[in-house]
């Protein structure tokens, strides 16, 4: 097993309130690992869309070697 800290920047939709937020998080970063460790840094309205605000969160996952090799970077959003 691995340990990799990874930040990413997530869409928060107006639709989705602030108590299933954990939730659909913690979904969301089951596609990269098992979260050990994640913090919401900072959440900023989105450039082009009025009804999402984006949100940076930085999550430390564990990586299991079944898994191959580190994360697939192709999935992390800037």
């Amino acid at each position: 097993m691995n340990l990799e800290f990874i930040e990413l920047d997530l869409d928060w939709p107006s639709d989705l309130s602030v108590f299933n937020l954990k939730n659909y998080i913690l979904s969301t970063l089951k596609e990269y690992g098992e979260p050990l460790r994640w913090a919401i840094t900072e959440v900023t309205p989105h450039s082009e869309k009025k009804n999402i605000q984006i949100l940076s969160v930085e999550v430390v996952l564990i990586i299991s070697q079944d898994k191959g090799k580190g994360i697939n970077t192709e999935l992390i959003s800037s």
